[in-house]
C-alpha cells in the first residue's frame, strides 16, 4: 500500500489495476469460451485460457492487498484473515497449474481426440487429479470467503454486499462454467469498488469509501495497519 499527496492510505498501483482487471480477465474467458468450439485446440481455445491464466495471476495481489485491510488490534479478525490468505493462494496455485496444463494440451493437441487422450493421461495421476482438478481449486474459495468475511465492518470499505456477491458469482459459476461470464461479473461488482478506497493516513487525512466521498464516522478504527517499508502492491 501506498500514500497519496493527501498522507492517506491507498492501494498501490498492481493491486488498483488487479482488483478489476481480475475478474475482468475472468469474463473474458468465460465469453470466448461461450463463443468457441468446445474440446478442440485453436485459437479460442489458446486466448480463452490466456485470459484465464493472466486472470488467476492478478487474484495474487488482490488477495494480499485484502490481507493488508485487516484491522488492528482484532486478533481473530487478523488470524482468520491469514489464514483465509493462505488458503486462497493455495487454491490459486492449483487453478494456475490447471490453466497452465490446459494451455499446453491445447499447444499440442491436433484435435479433439489427442487432448482427450493428453488429458486422460494427466489426470491418471491421482495426486495430480486431486491437488490441480479437485480439492486444490476450491481452496480458493473457501479461502477468499473466509478473508472478506473477516475484512466485514459497519464502517470500513469492505460490506456485507461485498460478500454476497463473491458469494453469488461462486455460485453461479459453481452452477455451470457457462455461467462464468455471470459469475465474473459479479466478482467485478464485489471488487472494483474496492480500488478507489482511501483510508485514514498518520496526520489524519480524512478517509474515502468505495464511492470517492467521505467515509462514515469510526472508518479509522478499521483502517489496515500501516504497511511495512518495501512491501508496496
Amino acid at each position: 500500500m501506498t500514500y497519496d499527496p493527501r498522507g492517506r492510505l491507498r492501494f498501490g498501483p498492481l493491486t488498483r489495476i488487479s482488483l478489476i482487471g481480475a475478474p475482468a480477465l475472468i469474463v473474458v474467458y468465460g465469453t470466448i469460451r461461450l463463443l468457441s468450439p468446445r474440446g478442440v485446440p485453436g485459437p479460442g481455445w489458446t486466448a480463452g485460457h490466456l485470459a484465464l491464466l493472466f486472470g488467476l495471476a492478478l487474484f495474487g495481489p488482490v488477495l494480499v492487498g485484502l490481507r493488508r485491510l485487516a484491522p488492528e488490534g482484532a486478533v481473530a479478525r487478523r488470524r482468520t484473515a491469514g489464514a483465509g490468505t493462505a488458503l486462497a493462494l493455495a487454491g490459486l496455485a492449483a487453478s494456475l497449474a490447471q490453466a497452465a496444463i490446459d494451455l499446453v494440451v491445447g499447444f499440442r493437441a491436433e484435435d479433439g481426440a489427442e487432448m482427450a487422450e493428453l488429458f486422460g493421461r494427466v489426470q491418471s495421476h491421482a495426486a495430480v487429479k486431486l491437488a490441480v482438478y479437485s480439492l486444490g481449486p476450491l481452496l480458493f474459495y473457501v479461502g477468499l470467503l473466509a478473508l472478506v468475511s473477516s475484512l466485514i465492518s459497519r464502517h470500513g470499505p469492505v460490506s456485507v454486499r461485498t460478500l454476497a456477491s463473491i458469494v453469488l458469482g461462486i455460485v453461479v459459476m459453481g452452477v455451470s462454467l457457462d455461467l462464468m461470464p455471470a459469475g465474473g461479473a459479479l466478482f467485478l461488482l464485489a471488487l472494483a469498488p474496492l480500488s478507489r478506497v482511501r483510508t485514514a493516513g498518520p496526520d489524519g487525512a480524512p478517509a474515502t469509501g468505495p464511492d470517492g466521498g467521505p467515509a462514515a464516522e469510526g472508518n479509522r478504527f478499521d483502517s489496515p495497519a500501516l504497511p511495512r517499508a518495501g512491501s508496496p502492491v
